[in-house]
């Protein structure tokens, strides 16, 4: 069978510079090659911003450690990122989760945007997360290198751009992900994630006064943290990509419960 053909930059109505860049970026990612190791080393490209029109160019979907089935579309789908044994890597069930919000370069209300997102995942997980507050200067691990962290570090949510981060694209609304450590029960858990949202993409929804979106991307990067991984259905808000979805959907919800199940380390 013939390949589609793609849309043209007239046909999208961008320029002929904006398309290539666009091309150029999408070819980038089919090349790229998920770097090895744990999250303390990488983090989850996430809600990247509505592409489908060139899908025909897009690459592959990561393939998650472990996944719901869904061959129709229609059930409740959900993946987690690691594993230890047959059980998700998790945050320690038994100690609260502290969030801090770094604003600089977001949107005026970044403090409570969080706060609802974060309101949300402890409904969600039963997990004692907790917003301690809004800070200046820099989020520790703001890049997810450049300091280390411990385990009493909060997840830390902060507003950068392609300047600060290199996988921040433009069509990357945002990142997200925690490191792995071994407990001294010897059990496998995450803590310190940290949160990197667009600076551009966020400019952008407060121009055009869209709260649901703003919260969204905050509830998927909040997903990757905790432990889920993209997921093959649009009916998720942990899709890869963004469809127009605001709201976590059933499998979601059923991930992210299992997920606040975890052992107390």
């Amino acid at each position: 069978m013939d390949e589609p053909t793609p849309p043209t930059a007239a046909e999208l109505g961008i320029s002929e510079v904006e398309y290539e860049r666009i091309l150029r970026d999408l070819r980038q990612r089919e090349g790229a090659e998920e770097p090895p190791g744990d999250l303390s080393t990488r983090q989850r490209r996430s809600r990247r911003l509505p592409l489908a029109v060139l899908g025909v160019l897009a690459g592959v979907l990561l393939l998650p450690h472990l996944v719901s089935p869904d061959p129709d579309g229609r059930e409740p789908t959900y993946a987690f990122l690691d594993m230890d044994g047959d059980q998700p890597v998790t945050y320690s069930s038994c100690r609260p989760i502290q969030v801090a919000v770094y604003p600089a370069g977001g949107p005026p209300d970044a403090e409570q945007l969080v706060r609802e997102a974060v309101a949300q995942m402890r409904s969600a997980t039963g997990l004692d997360i907790v917003l301690i507050g809004a800070f200046g200067g820099h989020a520790p691990n703001w890049n997810f290198e450049a300091a280390p962290v411990g385990p009493m570090d909060p997840i830390s949510v902060s507003w950068q751009d392609g300047a600060a981060i290199a996988d921040l694209t433009a069509d990357t609304a945002g990142l997200g992900g925690s490191p792995v450590v071994t407990s001294p029960n010897g059990g496998r858990r995450r803590i310190a994630g940290t949160i990197a949202l667009s600076r551009d993409y966020y400019a952008l929804l407060t121009q055009r006064g869209d709260h649901a979106e703003e919260v969204a991307v905050l509830l998927h990067e909040f997903g990757h943290v905790l432990g889920l991984d993209h997921v093959d259905s649009p009916r998720e808000l942990m899709y890869d990509d963004n469809v127009g979805r605001t709201s976590l959907g059933p499998g979601d919800l059923q991930g992210l419960r299992r997920l606040g199940q975890g052992p107390c380390s």
